[in-house]
């Protein structure tokens, strides 16, 4: 219960970095790439908040299937799988140019950093929803809508 408002103080922590920096970084800085990479992070981030919200108001199994869990997961491994590669390409830029941080509107760092953290919330997503999918009973795994009574 602690553990689960510990993670959506993180969540929305997360979401609104995230999208805070898209916009900062899109509208003021025109670094469009680390924008981006900004918003992927706090929509991850924004997916494992609302997972986290109704875990703890017990309506996970009310309001999302076994299926649904499963495409979010299938999204956030996807984040995942794209942030590690992108991190490594920038990783690899980095020490190609060794360039600075400033200016913002070129700076491989700023993306390094904004791919990793969608890197992060794309695997924390997956962890989350992996959790959460064995909360469910073997009843609701054959049933797609689990309040629906047999006859």
């Amino acid at each position: 219960m602690f553990r689960t408002k510990i993670y959506i103080i993180l969540s929305a922590l997360g979401a609104l970095l995230g999208i805070s920096a898209f916009i900062c970084f899109c509208l003021v800085y025109a670094n469009v790439e680390a924008g981006m990479w900004a918003l992927l992070s706090g929509i991850h981030a924004g997916l494992s908040l609302i997972l986290h919200c109704h875990y703890l108001e017990e309506s996970l199994h009310v309001n999302f299937s076994r299926k649904s869990l499963q495409y979010i997961g299938d999204f956030g491994i996807v984040g995942f799988v794209s942030g590690l590669a992108l991190t490594l390409f920038y990783i690899f830029l980095e020490i190609y140019y060794k360039t600075d941080i400033v200016p913002i509107q070129t700076s491989i760092i700023i993306r390094l950093v904004w791919s990793f953290m969608m890197m992060k919330w794309g695997l924390a997503l997956y962890l989350f929803t992996k959790k959460y999918l064995r909360t469910y009973n073997d009843h609701q795994l054959f049933s797609e809508n689990p309040n629906i009574e047999e006859t």
